[in-house]
């Protein structure tokens, strides 16, 4: 029997010392004495707080890899009173422009090891207000938004640099200076679009805009600036404002455009959802796309699933998230502490099937 029980004790020992069988309850001393640092090095190690030298920091790493050891994220955002999670702030995850940025943000996060919290924000004040404590709550290390200008992103932008995290905005509001931001050139879009159309031979260039939007105003002046360059008369009857981007805002005002006296030749939507209803407005009337009117979205995120396939204004919505998160993270990381960043991306125009040369006598 005491054979036996010797036996038993030395396999029970062997499970219990075994570097790679011993996955739980290992403590940040045992990390410690395997490296042979202090404590305190291993967590500056683990945080990415403090100095650490990078033989140091291998030496723990690995340390680490060969006990099993994994750290405490809640312990360790309480001495650093951070966490190694973002947030990305969304008007609508239904919305495939956002969807788009919000995966190549996740991307980069992950291969840095940060966990990403995307916030379906709405336009409620009152939901954004408690994103913004569940956000606090969290210990953010940073928030990249795309949201409209609004007092409660007021409040939560002046909480957070209060606070000295960093926000990015992609995409997002443009009132702020003091942020970091990432935009699509909407100036150069409009520009290229309308000078395409004129090109085509059209010169009664409908705009379907956007009331309080600095992204519809920017457009609207890369419109006008169009027919300046190209010397032809501007029509300002032919700029028509909905209340916002969506599909029933583009049916009504296409069907207003429809309704004069003398309709427009080609049609700009501020975004291809807009496009959809204005697509709808033409087909009630009996008309065909491009035979009678030609249509051009903007963003292209659904251009290419419309009948006829939608000639849009594409958006570099990857190369934003890419970009806002590589600025964010580096804020984060102490790497850049100049003055905020503005970061201006170019668009791209994408020709399909729905814009084509107007009827005879359809231009001015």
């Amino acid at each position: 029997m005491k054979k036996k029980e010797s036996r038993d004790n030395t396999r029970n020992n062997d499970y219990n010392t075994h570097p790679k069988r011993r996955k739980s309850n290992v403590t940040i001393k045992e990390v410690a004495s395997r490296a042979g640092v202090s404590t305190s090095t291993v967590g500056r190690a683990v945080g990415n707080y403090g100095y650490v030298s990078e033989q140091t920091r291998r030496k723990v790493l690995k340390a680490m890899k060969e006990i099993g050891y994994h750290p405490n994220a809640i312990a360790r955002s309480l001495k650093t009173s951070r966490t190694q999670t973002i947030a990305y702030l969304v008007p609508s995850i239904t919305n495939p422009f956002f969807s788009q940025i919000a995966s190549s943000i996740e991307d980069l996060a992950s291969s840095h090891e940060c966990n990403l919290i995307l916030c379906n924000a709405g336009t409620k004040a009152d939901k954004l207000r408690k994103i913004t404590t569940m956000l606090l709550e969290h210990r953010v290390a940073g928030v990249i938004h795309s949201l409209p200008s609004t007092d409660a992103l007021y409040n939560l932008v002046e909480i957070f640099q209060n606070r000295h995290v960093p926000i990015v905005a992609a995409s997002g509001s443009r009132r702020f200076t003091e942020v970091d931001r990432v935009t699509a050139d909407d100036v150069q879009g409009a520009r290229d679009v309308t000078r395409f159309l004129i090109e085509l031979g059209h010169s009664r260039i409908a705009l379907l805009a956007v009331k309080n939007s600095t992204t519809s105003k920017l457009r609207t002046q890369g419109y006008k600036e169009a027919f300046q360059q190209t010397g032809y008369n501007l029509h300002e009857e032919y700029i028509v404002e909905g209340p916002d981007f969506s599909e029933d805002s583009g049916y009504t005002l296409m069907k207003v455009l429809l309704g004069r006296k003398r309709p427009p030749t080609a049609a700009v939507a501020f975004n291809d959802v807009m496009a959809v209803g204005a697509i709808r407005a033409i087909e009630e009337e009996g008309l065909s796309i491009p035979k009678d009117i030609s249509l051009v979205g903007f963003d292209d995120t659904i251009a290419r699933l419309t009948q006829p396939r939608l000639t849009s204004v594409a958006l570099p919505m990857g190369e934003i998230g890419r970009v806002a998160i590589r600025i964010l993270l580096d804020r984060i990381e102490g790497k850049d502490t100049e003055g905020p960043k503005k970061v201006l991306l170019r668009e791209k125009l994408i020709m399909r099937d729905s814009t084509a040369r107007p009827l005879a006598g359809g231009s001015l």
